[in-house]
């Protein structure tokens, strides 16, 4: 009998990626890596020590259809309550976290906080990243949507990306390669290692009062006090998604206990006893209501899994 149990829970422990030497967990909560702190479970979970285990489990995803997401801050995706049914990859080992001032270059792992790039560019004294101080993620996500707002892109200044192909092997693909328009890129295909960014000499005090004051700017464009919120739309080319949903009349709208942040009509806010399915239906009632009124369609910012 107790074999039987043993036999049992072994069966249910075990996965697909047990003969890689890399540690891999089950049922992980994803809600504690997103921003606004929802969502369910993923089948399997990993955090890999270096590019040679990260291939592995790319590569075996790959041969056995097993649906791969990479995590990174978490600020732009919604898990549903019934969670993820494949592997979720968060590239948070010091190896994919790199920050490595070459001037004019600075070379950044994908796993590293975009803030923090941003900081060790301005000390350096290289400007063209200060007015991303107030964009959260983590510089993977961030060349994967293109990070930026009214300073910039951050694909202006990419020169090259290091990514992994679904065998597991990398390539380095040269700006010849890549294309970024607003809030998105074609680096979709592949997961990121990390890039290389061509910025410009500048004086470091004036650089850094410039960052302080972007940074000011961004937050009263922002909910504060709270990271139980979100942005929800991708500012359409000339307007603002904030002034569409107000013109829509959706400053009051709500679903369960998730609801628009009226002072700021483009982000969602999540109450305490909020799932991330209300906050879909929420995004997807805005949106809805937007078309109708306006008979424009707004682009989700959350990434829906």
């Amino acid at each position: 009998m107790n074999q039987r149990a043993h036999s049992s829970s072994s069966s249910e422990t075990a996965t697909p990626f047990d003969d890689l030497g890399v540690a891999v967990s089950r049922h992980e909560p994803l809600a504690h890596h997103t921003w606004l702190g929802l969502g369910g479970t993923a089948a399997y979970f990993c955090e890999p020590i270096d590019s040679d285990a990260l291939g592995r489990v790319v590569k075996r995803c790959h041969e056995q259809q097993i649906p791969l997401r990479m995590i990174g801050g978490g600020s732009n995706v919604l898990v549903p309550v019934a969670g993820f049914e494949g592997m979720v990859v968060r590239l948070s080992a010091p190896g994919f976290c790199g920050i490595d001032v070459q001037r004019p270059a600075i070379i950044a792992g994908a796993g590293a906080k975009l803030v923090h790039v941003v900081s060790a560019a301005v000390q350096a004294g290289l400007s063209g990243l200060e007015t991303l101080v107030d964009v959260p993620g983590t510089v993977g996500g961030a060349l994967v949507g293109n990070a930026g707002g009214h300073g910039g892109d951050i694909g202006e200044r990419v020169a090259d990306v290091t990514v992994m192909l679904a065998d597991g092997t990398t390539e380095i693909r040269d700006r010849s390669r890549l294309a970024f328009e607003s809030r998105w890129s074609n680096l979709d295909d592949c997961v990121i290692i990390g890039c290389r960014l061509e910025l410009d000499e500048e004086d470091a005090s004036l650089l850094t009062k410039r960052m302080q004051k972007q940074w000011i700017v961004g937050r009263s464009t922002q909910p504060s006090g709270t990271r139980t919120v979100a942005m929800m739309f991708k500012d359409p080319l000339g307007t603002t998604a904030e002034s569409l949903v107000a013109q829509a009349g959706a400053r009051e709208l709500r679903a369960g206990d998730a609801a628009v942040y009226a002072a700021h009509a483009n982000y969602v806010v999540a109450g305490p006893h909020c799932s991330s399915d209300d906050v879909r239906t929420l995004v997807e009632t805005v949106r809805s209501r937007v078309r109708e009124k306006l008979g424009i369609e707004l682009t989700p910012q959350i990434e829906v899994w």
